[in-house]
């Protein structure tokens, strides 16, 4: 992740109510090259307003036992700044144990995408070519990550955007039902307006290669084992003379359940 931030020219910092002397052990013994930043007495945190008052009423609704520990914790996030440290984008979650992958966090937050190591449905001669992955080969209790779908269309061709009119197909995304697995709805890019054979005015497309992102969050208690996500895409191509079939291709993508890591919180040096 970090490399990826760095040939991007993003600046990576962390900030936590720790002291310098537990912020300097915990890089050195994780071998973190990025600054970590102590807001002992959470000032700055509190001035963000991202102090959580209701923990022990969030915990109580996970069956947790209450914890003298466990008040006034920060919500885990992530806040973007522009060159003139104005922030431009934020991601918090409400419950600590929520956490994003690094590669969710840097396609949602600034739209760098990694590059495609998915399964591919279809020929490879097909005109477009369609193929899913998943940000992280392992998932674990209420983690969250991005399906992954990627559609690389030959010169010339574009597919539908919805809503499509009478008469196309627009290009959709199934995710079949997986108990415990919250499935949100598709982001692609924005699409472009453009002329359709056979149908008066113009229609939303899209072109070339383009990814769309199916946020997940795998909500159930540890224990499911290793899961398929089985998605289905909906499409149909056309170009400046033909419209072509619309057509739909299945694809199934494998992840495997992390064993069961300890969250207990450390002892707190400031609140």
């Amino acid at each position: 992740m970090l490399p990826t931030l760095e040939a991007s020219g993003v600046a990576l910092f962390a900030l936590s109510y720790d002291s310098v002397a537990v912020l300097r052990a915990f890089a050195d013994k994780h071998g973190i090259a990025f600054p970590l930043l102590s807001d002992e007495g959470s000032h700055v945190i509190r001035r963000l307003g991202r102090i959580n008052e209701r923990v022990q009423e969030d915990h109580a609704a996970y069956g947790i036992k209450p914890d003298p520990r466990h008040t006034n914790l920060p919500y885990p996030g992530v806040i973007v700044l522009d060159e003139l440290g104005v922030i431009v984008g934020k991601r918090f979650h409400e419950s600590y144990r929520e956490r994003d992958t690094g590669a969710a966090l840097l396609a949602q937050t600034l739209r760098i995408l990694e590059p495609d190591p998915g399964s591919t449905a279809g020929a490879p001669d097909d005109p477009i070519q369609v193929s899913a992955w998943l940000d992280s080969s392992t998932y674990s209790f209420f983690q969250r990550m991005h399906l992954n779908v990627e559609l690389r269309m030959a010169p010339g061709l574009r597919v539908c955007a919805p809503p499509a009119p009478d008469g196309m197909v627009p290009l959709t995304v199934h995710v079949s039902d997986i108990p415990g697995v919250e499935v949100g709805a598709v982001e692609w890019p924005s699409a472009q307006l453009s002329r359709v054979p056979g149908l008066d005015g113009l229609v939303s497309v899209h072109r070339g290669t383009i990814r769309g992102l199916v946020p997940l969050t795998f909500a159930a208690p540890p224990g499911r084992g290793d899961l398929t996500v089985a998605l289905t895409v909906g499409y149909q191509g056309c170009s400046d003379s033909e419209r072509l079939p619309s057509s739909s291709v299945e694809i199934g993508v494998g992840i495997k359940e992390l064993a069961m890591v300890d969250r207990t919180l450390p002892p707190r040096q400031g609140a």
